[in-house]
């Protein structure tokens, strides 16, 4: 049996825990939090009984067999297809930009992809090099969706002009030819009926693991031996355990405003992105549409989103310059390989992660250290 210390009750370190801890290993899994699962946290709001996430929406959504096959031992779960409608002064347009989007921006009747792909090609700029966000948008939709979605947008929430992003950004958002207006087109999408954290506690359940909350990582490497452990993995922020010997890797935050109102919904949409700088917030998210109550009730949870330097680290910042500060970190974090610690997840190797995206890195990372 071997001991295993994970840094980290999210996604990834539950995944690599219930590996472990299912294999027969010891393993203490930290978490500074007050609670599990990371920022994928929710909770039954008692007042209304609607589920709320502490930390924003959080939507699964993969074409990874692997992963839905291994989530499904932990949850029932109940379909969801996510949908995003952005408000341009006083239109709610589909998310991302579609045939209907088009139709309904410039007031066209177009019928199918070829019109709408001749269509753009009359409104796009073709670039040889696209080197950013700003430059992918223009080649793509326009330089009046780019103005009316993107720009501002892209301000308020990264702080950055698209010029100044790189093209991986707004390329999570495709430009589709037909009239799909959901989010996501994966084969598997759903939510986990007990939410997130009814998933991630049943994750964490095996008699040998040992959850320790409000358990600082670094406090905790101060005052026990680390040695005792032959493997650890850390999902805190990967600037952090190096003390930012390179200087400090850029992360947004959000600072989340919940608000309750007696109404059955406050909006159209479970979420409405907006891009002016007439707002300050960038998006509202409203939780009923994720997990309609059985009866209806004349009350609605909201939250509205502000971006902010400030708070818990949650998207790292895609340019230049955290780029090559990232290549210095991630070179000392291979030295440590050999000593059998190993960095995890979108904070401990600063990119941006779907949920199935860390849950398939964390078992094949698992099925790399095990032997």
């Amino acid at each position: 049996m071997s001991r295993i210390l994970i840094i980290g009750a999210g996604l990834s370190g539950a995944t690599l825990a219930e590996r472990f801890a299912h294999r027969g290993d010891s393993v203490l899994v930290l978490d500074k939090r007050a609670h599990l699962a990371g920022n994928c946290f929710d909770h039954l709001d008692r007042g209304t009984g609607i589920r709320v996430s502490n930390y924003g929406a959080h939507l699964f959504h993969t074409n990874k067999e692997e992963v839905w096959d291994y989530f499904r031992a932990f949850s029932r779960w109940q379909p969801y297809e996510h949908q995003v409608l952005v408000k341009v002064k006083n239109q709610l347009l589909n998310l991302p930009i579609n045939l209907n989007t088009i139709n309904q921006f410039f007031h066209q009747k177009l019928k199918n992809a070829a019109e709408m792909r001749a269509f753009l090609a009359k409104k796009t700029k073709k670039l040889k090099n696209v080197a950013n966000s700003e430059d992918y948008v223009l080649s793509q939709v326009s330089s009046e969706l780019y103005e009316a979605i993107f720009q501002n947008y892209s301000l308020k929430q990264w702080a950055l002009d698209p010029s100044e992003l790189d093209a991986a950004v707004i390329k999570r958002n495709p430009l589709r030819f037909n009239t799909d207006n959901r989010y996501f087109t994966d084969r598997y999408q759903a939510l986990p009926v007990n939410g997130f954290e009814g998933l991630v506690k049943k994750m964490l359940s095996h008699q040998n693991i040992e959850l320790c909350l409000k358990t600082d990582f670094f406090n905790f490497r101060e005052q026990n031996d680390l040695s005792q452990f032959e493997q650890i993995f850390y999902t805190g922020a990967i600037d952090q355990y190096f003390d930012y010997a390179y200087g400090h890797l850029e992360y947004r935050s959000l600072d989340f405003h919940f608000e309750e109102h007696d109404l059955e919904f406050y909006q159209e949409n479970s979420a409405v992105n907006y891009p002016s700088l007439d707002y300050p917030f960038t998006r509202i998210i409203e939780y009923k549409y994720f997990y309609p109550p059985a009866k209806p009730i004349a009350k609605t949870i909201i939250s509205k989103e502000y971006p902010t330097w400030d708070g818990e680290p949650y998207y790292p910042v895609p340019r230049e310059r955290n780029h090559l500060l990232l290549k210095k970190y991630l070179r000392e974090a291979k030295k440590l390989e050999t000593q059998g610690i190993h960095f995890v997840g979108r904070l401990g190797t600063y990119r941006y992660l779907n949920m199935d995206q860390a849950v398939a890195e964390a078992l094949k990372l698992f099925e790399r250290v095990k032997k």
